[in-house]
């Protein structure tokens, strides 16, 4: 008996980078528009002009920029600016809330009203979150007392 046989369709050759760049308008329209409109917008900002500026300045620019790093004070205001990103970064989102709200709210609250007595700031802490309040703040006068 007669055995089929087999037939495999040959590969379809994939177009060559002229055929690629002729068909790219047509097949991108859309991202092409949109990175038009994304230059003109970068161009009417001076964004290009920036950049192209950045690019020419090259090794003159890196020396300046690393001529003002190299102070003692660029020095000092980097690692306080890495410490303090770290601290906020340790404090709960919640916590900063009901601080913003608290000092919003007693702002009001106090503008509204004569200065209270110190008595009376002091029979306010009498409350336990005030307690807790005042501690953390005598913590931070003791760690600022060590750093001085």
């Amino acid at each position: 008996m007669a055995q089929p046989i087999a037939f495999e369709a040959p590969p379809k050759p994939n177009p060559t980078s002229p055929e690629r760049l002729q068909n790219a308008p047509a097949e991108h329209a859309e991202a092409l528009l949109s990175a038009y409109e994304l230059v003109q917008v970068m161009h009417d900002k001076g964004v290009l002009n920036m950049l192209r500026g950045l690019v020419a300045g090259g090794d003159a620019l890196i020396g300046t920029i690393a001529a003002a790093v190299d102070t003692p004070d660029s020095i000092r205001g980097i690692r306080n600016f890495l410490l303090l990103t770290k601290f906020f970064a340790n404090i709960p989102p919640d916590v900063l809330t009901s601080l913003a709200e608290t000092v919003s709210n007693g702002a009001k609250r106090e503008k509204a009203h004569k200065a209270p007595g110190l008595l009376s700031l002091l029979w306010r802490l009498r409350n336990e979150n005030s307690r807790h309040a005042a501690a953390v703040a005598v913590d931070l006068l003791e760690g600022l007392g060590k750093g001085l």
